[in-house]
């Protein structure tokens, strides 16, 4: 069983939980709808390679290997590979207006236009899974490596013509280049305290400013440097700088919610 990949700074482990003969997962079944109106199933992709990109507009990793994945959709279509990139736990107008200042050539799927979001949950971006032609995982990966890691990762289903892996097997003598990959980067869910007893309405997160503003907020994302807010009239970020971090995080103590902000590069905290 291939296991996958340590590229970049690991987070999480993603662990199997079925496995078939050859001890590869079995994918899950899904359906996947693009912004260009093309519906694809699993049932309809045996057959065929699938390389899955989980990924966000505001994670820099993401972005960096845009160009490289863009590349072997072109490249490697006409071989039967299909790649799919799924935007996470972002609304339709975020990516939208994203991509009409970053094109992207392969197919992207909104979230609400998928049941894979549902079936990985994916929590570490960007994060690759690839499913070979009978509809097992080949191979998953963690964080960004560009074009050389990506063609790495088809090896593991049969598109094995990439420049490293023939690096590997016509020159033994040759060393090969060590590849440096960037850091992946993760999101965290801002939750209440506890969860027992009934569900209950979960209240809003409170932000104090160290000008004395508050407000309270379902929906935001806390990024090193900038505090997000998309739930209120006219969607605002925020400086980090600008918020009272002591005040804040205790007045959600209060409320059983246990905030936390950012303390490396990598983190993004959502609440949701």
């Amino acid at each position: 069983m291939r296991w996958q990949r340590p590229y970049g700074i690991l987070f999480f482990l993603i662990l199997g939980v079925l496995s078939t003969a050859n001890g590869r997962e079995t994918a899950p079944q899904f359906t996947a709808s693009t912004l260009k109106g093309q519906t694809f199933t699993s049932e309809a992709l045996k057959g065929r390679v699938v390389l899955l990109e989980f990924w966000t507009t505001w994670c820099h990793v993401c972005r960096g290997d845009q160009p490289a994945l863009d590349n072997i959709s072109r490249e490697f279509s006409s071989k039967g590979l299909v790649v799919l990139a799924v935007d996470a736990y972002e609304s339709g107008d975020t990516v939208k207006k994203y991509l009409e200042e970053n094109p992207r050539s392969c197919n992207v799927v909104l979230g609400e236009d998928t049941t894979l979001i549902a079936q990985f949950k994916p929590m570490v971006f960007p994060y690759y899974v690839l499913i070979d032609r009978d509809g097992t995982v080949a191979g998953t990966q963690e964080g960004g490596g560009g074009e050389p890691a990506l063609r790495d990762l088809l090896g593991d289903a049969g598109l094995g013509d990439s420049s490293v892996i023939a690096m590997r097997s016509s020159d033994r003598a040759a060393p090969v280049p060590k590849i440096i990959y960037p850091s992946s980067q993760r999101l965290n869910e801002g939750q209440p305290g506890s969860r027992s007893g009934p569900p209950k309405p979960l209240p809003p997160a409170v932000f104090v400013l160290k000008n004395g503003e508050k407000f309270e907020a379902h929906h935001y994302t806390i990024m090193p440097g900038s505090l997000r807010i998309s739930d209120q009239p006219n969607p605002r970020t925020i400086p980090l700088a600008a918020l009272d971090v002591k005040a804040t995080i205790a007045a959600n103590h209060e409320r059983g919610i246990d905030l936390r902000i950012p303390t490396h590069q990598n983190e993004v905290f959502l609440g949701l």
